[in-house]
Formats: C-alpha cells, sequence, structure tokens
C-alpha cells in the first residue's frame, strides 16, 4: 500500500508542477510555490521511504512505510482538505 501512496504522491507532485507552468503562462495564480515546493520534497520523502522498506526486512521496512503514510497523509490534510 505503501508503494502506491508514494506513485500516488509523484503524480500528484508532477501535477503540481505542471498546473503552475500552465497557471504561470497564462498569468493566473496557480497553486502556488509553496504547494508545490511541499509536494515535490513530499514526494521525494515518500520515495526514500519506500525505496528503504523495499530493500530492508527487518524493523527499517515497517518504519520506513509507516513514515510513507504519515508524510501522505500530512500532506494530503494539508494541501487537499484544510
Amino acid at each position: 500500500m505503501s508503494g502506491v501512496l508514494a506513485v500516488g504522491m509523484v503524480l500528484l507532485a508532477l501535477a503540481n508542477i505542471g498546473v503552475q507552468f500552465y497557471a504561470n503562462s497564462r498569468d493566473l495564480p496557480g497553486p502556488g510555490m509553496l504547494s508545490v515546493v511541499s509536494h515535490v520534497v513530499a514526494a521525494l520523502l515518500v520515495v526514500a521511504g519506500q525505496i528503504v522498506a523495499d530493500r530492508y526486512a527487518d524493523w527499517k521496512a515497517p518504519v520506513s512505510s509507516s513514515a510513507v503514510l504519515l508524510v501522505t497523509g500530512a500532506t494530503l490534510w494539508t494541501f487537499w482538505w484544510a
């Protein structure tokens, strides 16, 4: 499940970048640089966490999977539901 969330965060970050470029080219406000940078940072964090979860079988796997869930949830809560 954390792998699906990691891919979803990468897609959301790419969508935010695309919408911001489109908004800049049309003189529209767009999502803003805070949202774009936060989504990119969150995507990098969850991909790193997912890589750790995939490569290790000891205690690091569930901890990093939980970190992926936490970062994804915090990002979605902050920028999409609040």
